[in-house]
């Protein structure tokens, strides 16, 4: 049915477990797992720097990685048309109503930060579809035709902020016309289940931003404010429970109790005038709807708990978490600013692994874009700051996302350096696990660059360290390969 996610972050929801909750965190991702998710697709060159060949968008060579992000996106959106969406809550709902659509439409606007202009002329298209839609009986071909005019508008916006053509607002309104679409407006249909009325909370988010003396339209603060303990616990019994039952719920899966007990915890809090528990439930709340795949709420809700926050701590990670949606969407620009930003809050707070993380994100975009000179820049910052943790597993996990910054620079030697740091790390730390992907990453190289005798015995090693932990996943994966390599 439905696909709920705004249409500049479209991807198929999975009922059972959506993706968002599938995948693992950045700490534990493998070099295979990363450089899938990341598209790795610049031809190999046995180490020498070998640029793609051919093209087929315009700003290709720049945008690569990018662009086959999204359009992955919109392929998987109209093959999955008739799936539900991740804002169906009732899985029996036959139709979409229009007034869905249209609250979907205005928070992609507002979520890419479109500018006035552009929102401005969205809307005047969206305001036509809804007059037309309160009438009696509807004209299904005006409403058709505001929501293609609205969403070439929107898609002119993108494709200029990523210097390339972009459909994918187009092509989410396409697969629309695909499903059953209800053209009379109703309010009502509009699933409130998945919202805490993110939209009205705002205003009080920025009136705490002009108490601060802030801009309300700054995207970055200039400065941080005075830290405060990012292991705040409330005195008031009654928080306290409200928040430990929201994050139980959370934790179980059960999204709409968990959405009840935040909005709950939220009312109280505001009651109660505690703006530190304020910000951390918006901050809860967004990664409840980021696990579902709700981006849009999800953004709102990390934009608020940053502005609301004291703590450069919780700052820190709303903006690391922004960046990371706007990354998988293909929206470079806010990405790596959102990354930049929470490279300064980090510092503030001491955080070194997440600037650590923030960091190896930035050199993977440069790397991506087959930037060497800044992606290397990046990615020997991070090292530099995981050394300073004196943290192995911290340290092992920089090296890696360095080796895979490599490969997309089609770098082989640097990415077998920087895979055998990673490695000494993890050793020392004994994580075998991440030692065994380690020597089979190696091995992949060995063998792209026509070197069987390396690979395999990397290979071997791997396959050794595997037996003595009793890891049958990677037994697996390492016979599989090694019959391959004797092919």
């Amino acid at each position: 049915m439905y696909n709920g996610v705004y249409p500049a972050y479209i991807k198929p929801y999975t009922q059972v477990k959506p993706k968002q909750v599938q995948r693992k965190s950045e700490e534990e991702q493998t070099p295979q797992q990363e450089q899938s998710n990341r598209g790795d697709n610049f031809q190999r060159g046995g180490g020498q720097n070998v640029r793609p060949t051919s093209y087929s968008l315009p700003g290709y060579r720049k945008y690569q990685a990018q662009i086959q992000r999204r359009e992955q996106n919109v392929q998987n959106s109209a093959a999955n048309a008739q799936r539900l969406g991740a804002t169906g809550v009732n899985p029996n709902a036959q139709n979409i109503n229009v007034s869905q659509i249209l609250t979907d439409f205005r928070s992609t606007a507002n979520a890419v930060g479109a500018p006035k202009e552009v929102t401005e002329e969205v809307f005047a298209y969206l305001d036509l579809i809804k007059t037309q839609a309160e009438k009696e009986a509807p004209n299904k071909k005006i409403i058709q035709s505001n929501l293609k005019n609205a969403s070439q508008v929107l898609d002119g916006y993108i494709s200029k902020t990523l210097n390339t053509q972009s459909n994918v607002v187009e092509n989410w309104v396409d697969a629309l016309f695909l499903q059953n679409i209800d053209y009379k407006a109703d309010p009502n249909a509009v699933n409130e289940e998945m919202k805490l009325h993110l939209e009205s909370e705002e205003k009080e988010a920025e009136k705490l931003r002009e108490s601060r003396g802030e801009s309300v339209k700054a995207e970055v603060k200039e400065q941080a404010v005075q830290s405060t303990n990012r292991n705040y616990v409330p005195a008031d019994e009654k928080m306290k429970s409200l928040f430990i039952k929201a994050k139980r719920s959370a934790s179980e899966d059960d999204t709409k109790t968990a959405l009840i007990a935040l909005k709950s915890a939220l009312n109280y809090a505001q009651q109660t005038e505690d703006t530190k528990m304020q910000s951390m439930i918006y901050y809860e709340t967004a990664d409840l709807y980021n696990k579902n795949g709700q981006y849009s709420q999800a953004l709102k809700g990390y934009k608020i708990a940053a502005d609301m926050a004291t703590d450069e701590n919780l700052i820190a990670k709303s903006y690391m978490k922004s960046g990371k949606i706007y990354d998988e969407a293909g929206l470079i620009e806010p990405a790596q600013k959102h990354w930049l930003s929470a490279i300064g809050y980090a510092g503030e707070s001491e955080n070194l692994p997440l600037q650590v993380k923030a960091l190896n994100n930035l050199a993977d975009i440069q790397g991506e874009l087959y930037d060497k000179k800044n992606a290397y820049t990046y990615a020997n910052m991070a090292n530099s700051l995981a050394e300073e943790t004196h943290d192995n597993k911290v340290k092992g996990y920089s090296y890696r996302r360095s080796s895979q910054v490599s490969e997309y620079l089609n770098d082989d030697a640097k990415a077998l350096q920087y895979l055998k740091k990673s490695t000494q790390a993890y050793e020392a730390g004994k994580d075998k696990k991440n030692v065994i992907e380690n020597y089979i990453s190696a091995a992949d190289i060995m063998a792209s660059v026509g070197n069987a005798k390396k690979a395999r015995n990397l290979l071997d090693k791997a396959y050794i360290t595997a037996v003595k932990t009793d890891n049958k996943n990677a037994i697996t994966t390492i016979s599989s390969k090694i019959a391959k390599l004797a092919a």
